[in-house]
Formats: C-alpha cells, structure tokens, sequence
C-alpha cells in the first residue's frame, strides 16, 4: 500500500488544513469568511473564481525580493516561516565561487567563519547565530567548488 503523499501546492495545503483543523480555526486565523477560504483551498485550474491564498502571495512577495537583489532579506522570510515547523532553507545550487583562485576563496572562510564564533562568543540571538553559521558554510562550499577540476 502506498502512503499518500502530502500536499504539494498552496491549494492542496488550504484543502488540508481546512478538512484538519476545521474552516473555523482558519476563519479565526486570517479574519476572513468561509467563502474566502473555500476559494483558497480549490484547484484554480478547474476554478475560475479561485482567488490567490497566503502562501501563493508570499511565494510571489519573496520572488520579487530576489528579483530586486534582496535574495539574503527574502530567504530570511522564508527561513521565519520554516522555522514553525523546525527547519531552515538550505541553497540547491552549487555555490559559485566568487574569488579568482583557491587560495583567495580559502581566506575568504576566515572572515565568515570569525563573524559566526564572534556571534556565539558574545551570545548574540537564535535566528543571527543561524544566519551567520549558513554565510559560513556558503563561503566553505565556494572554497569546496573551487577545487573541482
């Protein structure tokens, strides 16, 4: 028997929640009418009066961040909301490197990875010590990237 696979899109996601926790509970969540919330939980394919629901607005509010070269402010957005259910983002690109040779990229962890223990050190915030520890990593992937031949 195969398990059933979770919601995939923000429509699936509103469909269930809504037969989860209840029209009510989402009603008292966004301040809006159970008309609202049917239209956000319908397939917008087959539905011309579908309206666009939270996550299809945020997923559009962080798309135009990164456009507008606010990539680090909008993945700060996004690791906000997966922190509710206990995750950060993580890049799935291979990082470019952004120095001419292996030697610059390696000087280059230096920095970031003494901003990060400078941060632990002085016990700066949760969610700044996160921020830091994920530059640091980039730098070390770039540094990683650098030595493939």
């Amino acid at each position: 028997m195969c398990k059933k696979l979770p919601p995939l899109t923000s429509w699936e996601v509103f469909l269930f929640a809504r037969k989860t926790l209840g029209i009510t509970f989402l009603q008292k969540i966004f301040s809006i009418g159970h008309t609202e919330i049917y239209r956000w939980s319908r397939d917008p394919e087959f539905t011309a009066d579908s309206a666009r629901n939270p996550l299809d607005r945020l997923r559009l509010l962080f798309w135009e961040m990164k456009n507008q070269g606010y990539e680090d402010e909008a993945k700060a957005g996004v690791n906000f909301l997966a922190e509710s259910v206990g995750c950060r983002i993580k890049e799935t690109d291979r990082p470019m490197p952004d120095k001419l040779n292996k030697h610059d990229e390696c000087l280059d962890d230096y920095l970031a990875l003494t901003n990060f223990h400078q941060a632990v050190r002085e016990g700066k915030g949760w969610n700044e010590i996160c921020h830091l520890a994920e530059e640091a990593k980039k730098e070390i992937d770039e540094t990683v990237s650098s030595c493939e031949k």
